[in-house]
């Protein structure tokens, strides 16, 4: 015991102080602790405790790594085995150890290295095989069959690829199975055997794991006891509530000291405080759960298609209805709103802004000529009043060439139909930009017979000396007509016709009709929506209340990554316009989450528990991380870093995190690719602020208990992945990983 003390004093030493947690202190430990040792067991419980947490720390340990592997490297015997010490005989119980070793280490060393350890594995392994009397193994060739040898053999064995379909196995299992006592403690032989076996794939059930959580939970335990029961147990079960507690009580059952973290037993008369194995084993079980993964790089889910828009441009400065067709004034009009929201060259705007000068002119004088409102015009009018290119005479001019295009006062449309609501609506439109003010008799007219001549939506309109009627109303002129009067007419009477529009959704957007019917096959079929009218009708029922912002936001992700849109510069510069508003929000996971709560400080938004819950909450984050943790004031969620525990309807996580899939549906909740019933769910999920992360804790009323423990039971120093779900299933807690 006086080595031992003494060797933690030199690497007290050795090793500089820094601000570590249990892993990091622990690793640092090992790394200079199994330098000052010469036991072969000891030096290969490090090196498999290292290798366990090489990834769970910021710093590279390989060169610890490989220079414990050497040491074993030269300390094998020429019959392939290991001693207690350097140059003692070979024993069976420190050749296993070795050997275990040596093969977790193999797929972090280098070439060389990694060739020397398989040629020392293959060595140790014979050597095993040779050792093994009738049914397991003695300390040394050729003693009685001992527990404590057979069992680490075992695992040894069953690192190296052998299982139970082996006699070697099928015969050590069959002793262990039979062993009444042995010559460890029998926390020890069980932690082991449940290892040994997990390696050769015997089966073992969930009896077991519930008789290891029920001795870690309840029995009183040595530290080195309960580090390998730990480890044991974390092998062969999915972390969940219970584990977590478990893992908390073996953290809190270490001991620091200058920025190391270590574990032993109690120091006893003629007992060892197992420092080395201790902590070894500690490590292996607080590190396992923890894998670190690297998110996969993720594209921008608000990526904005600006490269098809600006390679669609013709030359002449303008851009087509379609790809290579002659410029039209509508779509040179919406690609460049497009290109504001990219990087457009000056250049190229020039050029279109240009083009649409010269076809504003054409198109003036096609009004004239035939006293009728044109949809070109109207959209040449409309760029050049946006980019203010228009000089007082010229709008003066423009509203005198709308008014003349009148086909009745107040009305514009053909000689052949009569008025119409599309025509009327660009006019009154047009005439409001260039500063008619809305209290002109001639908008009051268009605004009395455009709401007169229907209660839903409007369509072509065919008047004749007899009657008038409307011919089926279609969600294009219908959203003109209600932009026109917006602000025109009062919201009661736009109320029916909003509605219309409401019910003609389909697909999760709008079309030009919701349904067609083919005369040729006498069926109707469901319209294709587009990404103008969707982008068009969304902006402008949300002016009158109705929200439709998430789902039209998912109808242009989808269109874009779809093809739908591609080589239609409307549909293309409609997507831009709309995927702008939203702002870019890097990948964001659970274990970003994990990390921030040792640096950052949170505010814990709560409005469904009750004060002392929230306090127990506190506490526990206060003693679990670094980071500084306050019950927050507001169910707002800021610019910092949040815990918001609420309702699954309550916070929409989309502007938080858009990467990950998250809708309820009914009863049910999906996340990811998974789908559970909300009422035995709590669901976690991780989003990005400006300035900081939010972990959303999202559960009914009836699962407070499992919500609240996520932080009381040291549940949250474990989360990963994506997103996660405890499920309650049969009286237990099931943990799903999404992603």
């Amino acid at each position: 015991m006086k080595k031992v003390l003494a060797v933690i004093m030199i690497v007290f030493m050795l090793i500089p102080a820094v601000s570590a947690g249990a892993i990091d202190g622990s690793v640092r430990f090992l790394s200079g602790a199994s330098e000052n040792t010469q036991q072969v067991r000891e030096i290969s419980l490090s090196i498999m405790a290292l290798v366990a947490a090489k990834d769970d720390v910021k710093w590279d340990v390989t060169p610890e790594i490989n220079a414990l592997v050497d040491r074993l490297l030269e300390d094998q015997n020429a019959d392939g085995g290991w001693g207690y010490y350097i140059n003692e005989p070979s024993n069976v119980l420190d050749t296993a150890y070795a050997v275990i070793a040596l093969k977790h280490a193999y797929p972090v060393l280098d070439f060389w290295r990694a060739k020397d350890a398989d040629a020392a594995i293959s060595r140790g392994v014979s050597y095993l095989l040779s050792a093994k009397e009738e049914n397991g193994w003695g300390y040394v060739p050729g003693t009685p069959v001992s527990c404590y040898p057979t069992v680490v053999a075992l695992w040894a064995l069953g690192e190296n690829g052998y299982n139970y379909n082996s006699r070697t196995i099928r015969d050590a299992v069959r002793y262990l199975q039979n062993v009444s006592s042995c010559e460890i403690s029998d926390y020890e032989f069980l932690a082991l055997k449940v290892i040994a076996y997990h390696s050769t794939g015997y089966p073992l059930g969930d009896d077991v794991i519930d008789e290891l959580k029920d001795i870690l939970l309840n029995d009183n335990l040595e530290v080195k006891e309960r580090a390998m029961l730990t480890y044991a147990l974390v092998l062969i079960a999915p972390l969940d509530l219970d584990i977590a507690k478990i893992l908390s009580i073996l953290r809190d059952e270490g001991k620091t000291s200058d920025g190391l973290f270590y574990w032993m037993n109690t120091p006893q008369l003629m007992s060892s405080t197992e420092i080395i194995a201790s902590t070894s084993f500690a490590l292996m079980a607080l590190s396992h759960p923890i894998k670190v993964v690297i998110p996969e790089e993720k594209p921008n889910p608000y990526a904005m298609p600006c490269e098809a828009l600006k390679g669609m441009q013709n030359l002449d400065g303008g851009w087509g209805l379609i790809v290579d067709w002659e410029s039209d004034e509508k779509a040179t009009y919406y690609a460049l709103l497009g290109l504001e929201k990219c990087q457009p060259s000056n250049e190229s705007v020039e050029r279109a802004i240009n083009w649409s000068r010269e076809a504003f002119a054409r198109d003036a004088l096609w009004v004239k000529e035939h006293g009728r409102m044109s949809v070109g015009y109207f959209y040449a009018l409309e760029t050049l009043l946006h980019y203010n290119m228009l000089s007082e005479e010229e709008k003066a001019e423009a509203i005198e060439t709308i008014r003349n295009a009148q086909l009745d006062y107040g009305l514009w449309g053909n000689t052949v139909l009569g008025p119409q609501p599309y025509d009327t609506a660009l006019a009154i439109k047009a005439l409001r930009d260039l500063g008619v003010p809305v209290s002109d008799p001639l908008i009051q007219r268009a605004k009395d017979w455009l709401l007169s001549i229907t209660n839903t939506g409007w369509g072509t309109h065919v008047t004749t000396p007899h009657f008038s009627y409307m011919l089926k109303p279609d969600v294009l002129t219908t959203i003109t007509v209600l932009e026109a009067l917006d602000g025109v007419a009062t919201p009661e009477e736009l109320a029916p016709h909003l509605q219309w529009l409401i019910e003609q959704r389909v697909g999760g957007g709008w079309a030009y009709w919701k349904t067609y019917y083919v005369w040729q096959k006498n069926e109707e079929y469901p319209g294709t929506p587009s990404v103008e009218l969707t982008v068009r009708a969304t902006d402008l029922l949300s002016r009158y209340g109705y929200n439709y912002t998430e789902d039209t936001l998912d109808f242009v992700m989808d269109a874009r990554d779809s093809g739908l849109i591609e080589d239609k510069p409307i549909e293309t510069a409609s997507a831009i316009i709309y995927l702008s508003r939203f702002q870019y929000i890097p990948p964001v996971n659970l274990y970003d989450v994990r990390n921030a709560l040792d640096t950052d400080f949170f505010e814990i938004i709560a409005p469904k528990m009750d004060n002392e819950s929230v306090s127990e909450i506190i506490e526990a984050l206060n003693e679990a991380f670094s980071g500084g943790f306050v019950a927050s004031n507001t169910t707002e969620i800021g610019e910092g870093s949040y815990i918001v525990m609420a309702g699954f309807e309550d916070y929409s996580i989309r502007k938080y995190n858009p990467y990950l899939r998250f809708y309820i549906e009914g009863n049910n909740v999906t996340v990811g690719n998974v789908t559970v019933p909300m009422n035995s769910s709590v669901v976690l999920v991780p989003g990005k602020t400006p300035e900081g992360v939010v972990l959303f804790v999202f559960y009914e009323s009836e699962n407070e208990d499992i919500a609240r423990e996520v932080f009381t039971t040291g549940f949250i120093r474990y989360i990963s992945g994506d997103a996660m779900i405890l499920l309650r299933e049969n009286g237990k807690v099931k943990l799903i990983i999404v992603g």
